[in-house]
């Protein structure tokens, strides 16, 4: 899988580019991932990895890392995936379930890299319970691993969890396109004040799996 980072600072209404959504070949869910979590232990990064079509290994991994610190606290979000596909859409909302009933605000960091010609095009907005994040295209980094920075700018001071459930669209590439929506949900532990001994609580897909 080859790598480039994109760092998004623009918000971009993108209603009218959202290309791609109403496929017309074949498409399969996956609702059901594995949930690994990072191999070093001061690091809260969890990972959703989403398998192929029986040959064992994965179609795509959607990880989510919230550190810690302070607000306001940074926030990667990562999508790796094989090569013969290519990203069509993210969509992810962050709530804090056991707070007040209001959503978290996130912010996006940093400008994209690089001089691509066609940046990903971004949108963040909040509704009734949640910060949403949706990615209408990925550009020239569509056949590629995308990061994403974000960061928690305000939170909920009852809330004590961060619950990011992640819908991804890929398409496999060739003659005839083959859509994946994977579908998963990351709980963690997370706290507004600084919070060096906070870890991460239960994970599970969005299904209840």
């Amino acid at each position: 899988m080859r790598r480039r980072v994109f760092l998004a600072s623009a918000l971009t209404a993108a209603s009218a580019l959202t290309a791609g959504c109403s496929s017309l070949g074949p498409q399969t869910e996956h609702t059901d991932p594995a949930v690994e979590t990072d191999d070093n232990p001061r690091d809260r990064g969890k990972y959703l990895k989403f398998d192929g079509d029986g040959d064992g290994g994965d179609l795509a991994t959607v990880g989510v890392d919230p550190t810690s610190g302070p607000l306001p606290r940074p926030l990667a979000v990562s999508i790796s995936h094989t090569d013969d596909t290519e990203l069509r859409s993210l969509t992810q909302r962050f709530v804090a379930p056991d707070g007040d009933g209001s959503p978290p605000k996130l912010s996006l960091r940093g400008p994209f890299e690089g001089g691509h010609k066609s940046h990903p095009s971004v949108s963040l907005f909040r509704d009734e319970v949640a910060a949403v994040v949706e990615v209408h295209r990925f550009g020239e980094l569509a056949d590629e691993t995308a990061f994403l920075n974000l960061a928690v700018t305000d939170w909920p001071e009852s809330a004590r969890r961060l619950v990011v459930d992640s819908t991804v669209e890929l398409v496999e590439t060739g003659t005839f396109e083959h859509t994946h929506v994977l579908d998963g949900e990351l709980t963690f532990d997370f706290f507004a004040e600084t919070d060096a001994g906070d870890g991460t609580a239960e994970t599970r897909s969005r299904r209840g799996s």
